[in-house]
């Protein structure tokens, strides 16, 4: 164990002074199933009908055991077996040294907790005082199976809310390895790298309160990486057909995702499970030689038990108190010494081009890190169900980030001026009822009716991001004061009455029905140039004749020579992400609108497969636009106060401003 030692000496030092590349600590973790009668006398699912009474199979998975562990070792790496009876039974009565032979080769061997197995049908009916007696009679078993150290991981027990609680009492502390066991599926909110305090148990139903970090929480959970929430599910399917090899490839790529979100100012986490028998070990030796030691020998990857993962943010959070290891840590305060204050607007909506839109936002996400900064994310109902079902590492990205989330809504959604044909002749509390349900359920895009088995608007985000988004605005004005009202009930905390420039410079901050009114002094969008005879967006221009004149960063230099004022000017920039990979219209227009104009609504049902009347951009054009807006967060984080829509709202709280 002195090797270990070493190790985790070497990681907290490391990780709490943050080298500039960002390291991700691994382990390989090993599932033993409760195959046959567990000691508290229930019975677990049997292996093709043979269980552990079987010794023939008990000696097998013991092999394994050792094999996989040798495999692992040639490449200076480490396993977290996690057992349960019945296999630690067996391993007493038979006297079999292999879980005290791993321990002292430098494995972590912890709990895994088959709740059904160990306290019967419907476990989550029991108090959490029944749970800690099954599992504290497990750990007992571990230790007389021949384990000296403290048993401190355990997995399972997804279902019951109280499982912390019970782990607890039991002397446990790290948690990890949460899918839903009868879906065989992950939730978003438990995917990503970065390790956090759960706020409270898991709730299968919403594990927004579970995703949410609480820095008094006893239990140190642990994210799998960038894991597509089904990957529980297909994996089988995928062996079957492929082969082995096929699913660590699979692997291979989750790996890659993890390493492209880790961040050298937190402590990342990834880990691969097997089962005893379930892959050749020539595979597994594979998979380590061809992905895991190059990057180990890059320093990119560290082994780590689960513990020493544990130990190692524990270490990180005694350096950094009050601070979200999920979010974005400031260097100082956007309130002070401020030559303007500058909000970098990502208005997201394209359902068409779905992966090309979580790129970009994946390519934003890593510019604005780079930078130190933060981006204001306005995002959609469908747009979070079309990430859900087709982009999921979008949707974990946004939340390990710690960017701000906005909301708000594009058609059929009734707050669209021609589409609002279901409040016609209603009351304003009816109007107000009839809009609580379409930000309540979820918006068939086909039929523009609510499926209400299903959450969707402002609830949703609320939800799948654990707070509710800081702005929403009713694009029509004439359902504005109805409909706002319910916005601030929902949680919202500013609205928009004018998108790029509006505000009074001597009160900057004005409210409206309880919400802050965004303040923005002037954009960085659109202008007009020299021989131009209207404004024009910068990005449409950058690549051609009169790029010289749409140079973004230039321009926020003009506005600032302009302002005058005795204040800091709120400055927003604002775009949407298919700016950066189409052009010329919006990329759904012709599934609800009948002219480019956008003056004739269509009426439903929607042709969700019309024709995409944008085009895409040449890699030339892409290009231009991704410098041009790197320049302009790059200069703004260095010379500007960089903010969100929760920054100021804090801003215009602290000067004496409610609702």
């Amino acid at each position: 164990m002195g090797k270990r030692l070493l190790v985790l000496a070497f990681l907290a030092v490391s990780l709490g002074t943050f080298a500039s590349e960002a390291v991700l600590l691994f382990a390989i973790g090993v599932h033993v199933e409760p195959l046959g009668v567990t000691a508290q006398g229930f019975s677990g699912s049997p292996m093709r009908g043979r269980d552990y009474r079987d010794l023939e199979l008990f000696q097998e998975h013991v092999r394994y055991l050792y094999g996989l562990a040798e495999v692992v070792e040639r490449h200076g790496g480490v396993l977290v077996v996690q057992v349960q009876s019945p296999f630690t039974s067996v391993a007493v009565q038979q006297g079999n040294p292999v879980l005290s032979d791993l321990e002292a080769r430098g494995h972590e061997i912890a709990l895994h907790f088959h709740e059904e197995a160990h306290l019967g049908r419907n476990p989550e009916q029991l108090t959490p005082e029944e749970w800690c007696r099954a599992m504290t009679e497990e750990i007992g078993l571990i230790h007389e199976a021949g384990v000296k150290g403290r048993i401190r991981y355990w997995s399972g027990g997804n279902l019951y809310t109280g499982v912390l609680e019970a782990a607890v009492c039991a002397g446990l502390e790290v948690y990890g390895d949460w899918k839903h066991p009868r879906r065989q599926e992950m939730d978003p909110h438990v995917i990503g790298v970065n390790p956090w305090r759960p706020a409270s148990g898991p709730d299968p139903d919403d594990m927004s309160r579970f995703a949410a970090h609480d820095p008094d929480g006893p239990v140190v959970y642990l994210p799998d990486g960038m894991i597509d929430p089904d990957a529980p599910r297909k994996k089988r399917l995928l062996v079957r057909r492929r082969g082995p090899d096929a699913w660590f490839e699979v692997l291979a790529e989750y790996l890659r995702r993890s390493l492209d979100v880790a961040r050298p100012d937190r402590v990342n986490v990834f880990h691969i499970t097997v089962h005893p028998g379930e892959f050749p070990l020539e595979a597994i030796d594979r998979f380590l030689t061809e992905h895991v030691d190059p990057l180990v020998e890059e320093g990119r990857i560290r082994w780590a038990t689960f513990s020493e993962m544990a130990d190692a943010f524990a270490a990180w959070e005694e350096t950094h108190p009050g601070v979200d290891p999920r979010g974005v840590i400031r260097e100082e305060s956007p309130e002070t010494g401020c030559r303007g204050y500058i909000t970098f607007v990502v208005n997201v909506h394209d359902f068409v081009n779905v992966d090309e839109s979580a790129d970009t936002l994946l390519r934003l996400i890593g510019i604005f890190e780079r930078y130190g900064v933060r981006g204001d994310f306005y995002l959609t109902g469908p747009q979070v169900y079309a990430y859900l079902e087709h982009r999921p590492d979008v949707i974990a990205r946004l939340k390990d980030s710690g960017m701000t989330i906005s909301y708000h809504v594009r058609p059929p959604h009734p707050a669209i001026p021609g589409f609002d044909r279901v409040l016609s002749g209603l009351s304003p509390d009816e109007v107000r009822e009839v809009f609580r349900d379409y930000e309540t359920y979820r918006l068939d895009l086909r039929t523009g009716r609510l499926l209400r088995d299903q959450p969707g608007g402002f609830t949703l985000l609320t939800q799948i991001f654990g707070h509710p988004p800081v702005v929403a605005s009713v694009p029509s004005p004439k359902w504005r004061d109805a409909i706002l009202p319910v916005y601030a009930e929902l949680g919202a905390r500013m609205t928009l009455l004018y998108h790029e420039t509006g505000t009074d410079p001597a009160e900057p901050f004005q409210w409206v029905h309880g919400l802050l009114v965004r303040p923005s002094d002037f954009s960085i969008t659109r202008w007009r140039a020299p021989g131009t005879q209207k404004e024009l967006f910068w990005w449409n221009m950058i690549s051609g004749p009169l790029g010289k004149f749409y140079d973004p960063l230039e321009r926020l230099h003009e506005e600032l020579s302009r302002w005058n004022y005795p204040r800091p000017p709120f400055i927003t920039v604002l775009i949407h992400e298919n700016n950066f990979y189409r052009k010329g219209y919006t990329p759904w227009l012709s599934i609800f609108y009948r002219d480019i104009k956008r003056r004739i609504p269509r009426e439903p049902p929607y042709d969700l497969d019309a024709s995409d009347p944008s085009s895409p951009r040449s890699p030339e054009e892409r290009e231009a636009i991704w410098r041009a807006y790197e320049a302009l967060v790059a200069y703004a984080a260095e010379n500007l106060c960089v903010v969100t829509s929760e920054d100021i709202v804090r801003m215009a709280e602290a000067a004496g401003g409610s609702g």
